[in-house]
Order: C-alpha cells, then sequence, then structure tokens
C-alpha cells in the first residue's frame, strides 16, 4: 500500500510538470500573446533540391543487399531440401 501512493505522488508530480506551461499560454495578457504568436527573427528560405547522382548507398549497398538476400533465402530452401526433409520418410 505504501509503495502504490508513493508510485501515485511520482505520478501526479510528472503530470503537474507538463500542467503549468499551458495555462501560463492561455492566461497569458495580450502584450505576452503577441510576443508568444510573433514570427521568427529570420526566414530561412527553403532551398532547391539539386538533381544529381543517386547517392552510392542506393546505387550499390540497396541492390547488394538485395542479391545477398536471395542468395541467403535460397542456400535455405536448398539446405532444408536437402538436409532435413530428405532425412525423413512419409510411410
Amino acid at each position: 500500500m505504501k509503495q502504490s501512493v508513493a508510485n501515485f505522488v511520482r505520478a501526479l508530480a510528472v503530470l503537474l510538470l507538463f500542467v503549468p506551461a499551458p495555462l501560463s499560454i492561455a492566461n497569458a495578457s495580450p502584450a505576452m500573446a503577441d510576443t508568444l504568436a510573433a514570427e521568427p527573427a529570420v526566414i530561412v528560405p527553403d532551398e532547391a533540391e539539386e538533381e544529381g547522382e543517386d547517392p552510392w548507398t542506393a546505387r550499390f549497398l540497396a541492390p547488394a543487399v538485395v542479391v545477398i538476400t536471395v542468395v541467403a533465402v535460397g542456400a535455405s530452401v536448398s539446405y532444408y531440401v536437402v538436409r532435413v526433409r530428405g532425412r525423413y520418410r512419409v510411410i
């Protein structure tokens, strides 16, 4: 019982950490609300992406992973057919 009360108090303390911030913005004075809703000091324009070559990972690493995966699955299936399935006979 003592531990559940302590856990409840901890949970309440964590909850109260998040409550004051939204309440302070909701009850702010009009001058403070204008400051909170102001635009940023510096607006950084979006840079256009360059149309260039694919990164080396897309050109070399992705196909290599696909080939290795196909070889691994093929080897697993052949191992199953040769070693495991051939070991048991259905009567």
